[in-house]
């Protein structure tokens, strides 16, 4: 984008927020409310991601848990679910085998 396109809407964008503010101010005050939610919502999701990354790099380094006779046999079974809905669409059954086809060393 150019710099003068990005100056002309820039202009064009305050003009138009100008006008809606004089003949409408209700709804120009909820426009710039909706705004900052917007703004702020954008700012805690990046925040959130930006923490979350750096706990995820930190669990690496820990050694995973052992995993309890009861979590094992909820994972087992968690699995074979996966694999009955994997084998009941042979569309998604022929890619998964692509996959693993792809995946393994040669």
């Amino acid at each position: 984008m150019k710099w003068s396109g990005f100056l002309i809407g820039s202009l064009a964008g305050m003009a138009a927020a100008a006008y809606v503010a004089k003949r409408r101010p209700g709804m120009f005050a909820w426009a710039s409310s909706a705004a900052g939610n917007a703004v702020n919502g954008m700012t805690r999701r990046a925040m959130g991601a930006v923490i979350s990354r750096k706990f995820d790099r930190e669990a690496v380094h820990h050694a995973a848990p052992k995993r309890s006779g009861a979590s094992a046999k909820e994972s087992g079974d968690a699995w074979g679910q996966i694999e009955v809905l994997l084998n009941s669409d042979p569309g998604v059954k022929e890619q998964v085998d692509q996959i693993k086809a792809e995946a393994k060393p040669h």
